[in-house]
């Protein structure tokens, strides 16, 4: 991060902290959809290796929730949610994304307090003979510059993550 003529930090520009992730799915978009937009699908896929997803509320709407738990088996929980702000049918899903405490309320991430509360989300779905890609991009929402920075550093543990969550979605489409 760069400061001003005041010392004052200085956030980047959204492109250069941009989280982006694309991946290509052997199945039509109406079903990768699906897999998106309903609880019974989400539950299947959501969320890293090795995690079991429980839906506590899904409010597939602008304005509602998704709110969910990663139970491991350790016994220990993570809870997260999905605000959704805007969704355009089979083609795009925008929301905010953050940690959560099991009742529903926004939470830091437990291994960072440097991590942003929220990430601002949008997914894109595109189909070309039958197979779907699938693009998402991510950004700090409301976050300071030191937010931001550990966000950019981040970019590496979410390609992993997302990559195994969308190999989860890849092996969960196969079956349907």
């Amino acid at each position: 991060m760069s400061k001003n003529q005041e010392n004052k930090p200085v956030i980047s520009p959204a492109s250069e902290i941009e989280f982006k992730i694309e991946r290509a799915f052997n199945a039509p978009r109406d079903l990768v959809w699906k897999a998106h937009s309903e609880a019974d699908h989400l539950k299947h896929w959501w969320g890293p290796k090795g995690c079991t997803v429980s839906v506590k509320l899904f409010e597939f709407r602008p304005g509602g929730l998704f709110h969910y738990g990663m139970h491991y088996s350790t016994g220990s929980a993570m809870w997260g949610r999905f605000f959704y702000r805007e969704i355009e049918a089979n083609k795009r899903i925008v929301w905010l994304n953050s940690f959560a405490t099991e009742t529903g309320g926004i939470a830091r991430a437990p291994f960072s307090q440097d991590c942003p509360l929220e990430m601002h989300n949008v997914m894109t779905l595109t189909e070309h003979n039958g197979k779907t890609t699938l693009t998402l991009r991510s950004t700090p929402f409301g976050a300071n510059a030191q937010e931001c920075k550990f966000f950019a550093d981040l970019h590496g543990s979410m390609q992993q993550g997302f990559g195994g969550t969308y190999d989860q979605l890849s092996a969960y489409l196969a079956k349907l």
